[in-house]
């Protein structure tokens, strides 16, 4: 009895100190440890926040998918081949692999496919209706969605196989977009089986904010519209389209070609780099391939850096104007060469453009011009703009793997670009005229923007609010003036010389009728490239502003290595802007205001008469600006050409058929290229057929522009009498740079 008593004296403090060691002391540690064993813990993914534009168009979301399971312990005996079979068939999967993870019966859980779509999911969900093996099991999750594919691909970017940002705006807005996950906690047996007569937690997810774009899906479309065809009929490398409110810095629009699916990242868009990718093993195909991806995601407009050519030319006439280095009245002698420290730089017009003063020289695009006009800056002060204008540093833009300015690699650093021992002078001549140093795109339409809005130098922006999953705006974004560059004088009398660019000048292919549009061309030559192809590669590019009178727009369009017999900017670019900026603008509220010469030259819209009385039918047609004939004594209109709805040169005669039977013989397509749109008109007319002119017809000196394109084609063979030839009017040649 007395050694029973001696053990109890000695067990029970060491009992007494375990249960305090394990009730208070480690509490913490078992009772998780339990709480592990007792519940099943499941995140829930929040949907990602999506992205729409300006007008709340959605470009990207995320769409309840399920991710399909299997919970081995919960597989009947006898089932796993059945099961594993089953799968492996509807999901297109390995069946080995699924059956080994169907086999796995000490584990709760095997993921057999992550984010299944639709169909995969209704077809297994009919497997499990059908046989009752249960263990297939069903999570929701989420999948980002871009319904418009390829549209903004350059913008948006795209997110991981975990739905996290990857590239582009789903990387630089990836933690306000994520959103905050979701959990449920569920009691479970020993076996791991779900008790559903305990009790189950659930904690919603938050869902992640929307980014609402100051991009308009409206402006995009319409520059990747002309952008394509640029590209295919140029045969270019690639093409760059950027739109901008130059008033505040939004960025309307940014598109570039050749693009690719935002729903299918990881596939090379081109076909051409594609099929050479499949010729390659291993390492080198690897290397090749993440190469070939790199190359489709950059954002050129903000990573890749160009010589901007004579574009720039606007930024040496706005310094040299706020300085009054140079006037209006300023007087320069272009020979077609200059001497600048003993070198000759030539002008892009070897014959030269003699005498000229300030305007007529930015008209004609003078190179010698603008070298004698940087001269006259000097360096000091037209550094000092340089940097003020941006160029040596990022825009700040709210976009990812925007380039950084490299002095020494992008542009001159002050000491070597002033240093006359190491050229200076041929520096500062060469920049005046945009060659030389590089800038990305989005620098060039930000300083521009800058020289025609007032004078002020706006931070470009891309995102104009955070909005939450009720509607609420949580951030508004709002626009930012980084200086003032120059003066509201100066930026007045700039925007009067480009508009005289494109009215009379080198810059006529980006005329808009019933639009004061201005702008400047460019054309620059890759060096490096060129030396290592073997010949000459060039970037052709034209920036447009509208209207001159009260700017809203700017666009910037860049045609990269175009493969045709042209490669100026005004030959190739300024038509592509001319072409945006005649849709653009009507779609964006501005009204169109037509002079004498514009109405002249205006096509016009042919009428329905077809059943109506003889002469209601030529009175209607009189209205619309159009002549008449009546073919047929009939007292009715039974037939018309053109037809109803077609667009005609205004000095087109519109056929009446009353009663007799109109000509309906075939009539073999002309070639009208080189044609002017006198010779165009008069020679279809005589063939029986109908012209749609489009282009720079109505703008001072039209007479010089020519057929350069027409649909339809001369290789699409006939066409029916009283058909409608569609041309473009536009200069080939001494156009400028």
């Amino acid at each position: 009895m007395l050694g029973v008593l001696a053990v109890l004296l000695l067990a029970v403090p060491y009992i007494v100190w375990h249960l305090v060691r394990l009730q208070i002391v480690r509490a913490d540690e078992y009772q998780s440890m339990a709480a592990e064993q007792q519940t099943r813990d499941l995140l829930i993914t929040p949907a990602r926040g999506s992205i729409v534009d300006r007008n709340g168009v959605v470009l990207a979301t995320s769409v309840t998918v399920d991710t399909i399971a299997v919970a081995p312990n919960e597989v009947e005996e006898g089932t796993e081949r059945d099961i594993a079979a089953g799968l492996a068939s509807l999901l297109d999967l390995d069946y080995d692999t699924v059956l080994a993870k169907v086999m796995k019966k000490n584990t709760m859980y095997q993921l057999i496919l992550r984010r299944a779509e639709p169909e995969q999911s209704d077809a297994v969900r009919a497997f499990v209706s059908e046989t009752g093996f249960r263990a297939v099991k069903f999570y929701e999750d989420t999948k980002r969605y871009y319904p418009y594919a390829s549209l903004f691909s350059s913008v948006l970017g795209f997110t991981s196989y975990d739905n996290e940002g990857e590239y582009g705006l789903e990387l630089k807005y990836d933690d306000v977009l994520t959103g905050v996950a979701g959990r449920v906690v569920t009691a479970k047996d020993n076996s791991g089986h779900s008790l559903s007569f305990y009790f189950e937690q659930r904690t919603e997810p938050t869902e992640g904010y929307t980014l609402r774009l100051t991009a308009d899906a409206g402006v995009e479309q319409i520059l990747d519209k002309y952008l394509e065809i640029a590209m295919e009929e140029h045969g270019c490398a690639g093409v760059v389209g950027l739109a901008m409110d130059v008033r505040t810095g939004a960025i309307l629009g940014m598109s570039q070609k050749g693009d690719y699916d935002l729903n299918a990242p990881r596939t090379v868009a081109d076909g051409t780099v594609a099929e050479e990718l499949e010729k390659l093993t291993g390492d080198e195909y690897n290397d090749a391939y993440l190469n070939a991806l790199y190359q489709q995601w950059r954002n050129r407009a903000v990573q890749e850096p160009y010589e901007p050519g004579s574009v720039f030319k606007i930024i040496t006439a706005a310094i040299a104007l706020e300085e009054n280095v140079e006037t209006l009245n300023s007087v320069f002698n272009c020979p077609g060469y200059s001497v600048v420290q003993g070198q000759r730089i030539s002008c892009w017009k070897s014959a030269g453009h003699g005498v000229q003063l300030f305007g007529k020289a930015l008209q004609n695009s003078c190179n010698c011009a603008f070298m004698e006009i940087a001269l006259d800056i000097g360096h000091k002060t037209f550094y000092d703009y340089f940097e003020g204008f941006g160029f040596t540093s990022k825009t700040g833009v709210d976009m990812m793997g925007e380039a950084t300015p490299v002095g020494g690699v992008h542009y001159h650093v002050y000491d070597t670009f002033s240093n006359p021992n190491v050229g200076g002078y041929i520096s500062l001549a060469t920049y005046g005229f945009g060659q030389t140093f590089k800038v990305t795109p989005i620098q060039l339409i930000t300083a521009v923007s800058a020289v025609v809005n007032g004078g002020n130098l706006m931070r470009p922006y891309i995102v104009d609010a955070l909005v939450d999953a009720n509607g609420n705006v949580v951030q508004q974004f709002e626009p930012t003036v980084v200086r003032q560059v120059v003066s509201n004088k100066t930026s007045t009398t700039v925007r009067g010389l480009i508009e005289e660019v494109v009215s009379v000048g080198t810059g006529g292919n980006a005329y808009v009728p019933g639009y004061r549009v201005g702008g400047k061309t460019g054309t620059s030559e890759k060096r490096a490239e060129s030396i290592a192809a073997g010949r000459d590669l060039y970037i052709a590019s034209f920036l447009g502003v509208a209207p001159c009178d009260d700017p809203r727009i700017a666009v910037l369009v860049l045609l990269d290595e175009p493969t045709g017999t042209l490669h100026q900017g005004g030959q190739i670019a300024a038509p592509v802007v001319g072409k945006i900026m005649s849709e653009l603008l009507p779609y964006w509220g501005v009204k169109p205001v037509y002079t004498d010469e514009e109405l002249a030259n205006m096509s016009k819209t042919v009428p329905l008469t077809v059943g109506g009385i003889r002469s209601w039918a030529e009175a209607v047609v009189g209205e619309a600006g159009l002549a008449v004939r009546v073919v047929g004594d009939g007292d009715y209109v039974t037939a018309q050409y053109p037809v109803s709805g077609s667009t005609v040169a205004s000095s087109s005669t519109v056929i009446l058929y009353c009663g007799a039977e109109p000509d309906r013989s075939e009539i073999r397509i002309p070639d009208l290229t080189g044609m002017t749109y006198k010779e165009a008109t008069e020679y279809l007319e005589l063939l029986g057929l109908y012209i749609d002119a489009s282009g720079a017809l109505g703008r001072t000196g039209s007479g010089e522009f020519t057929v350069r394109s027409q649909s339809p084609a001369p290789a699409d063979g006939t066409v029916t009498f009283g058909s409608v030839i569609t041309v473009d009017f536009y200069a080939d040649s001494d156009v400028g740079e």
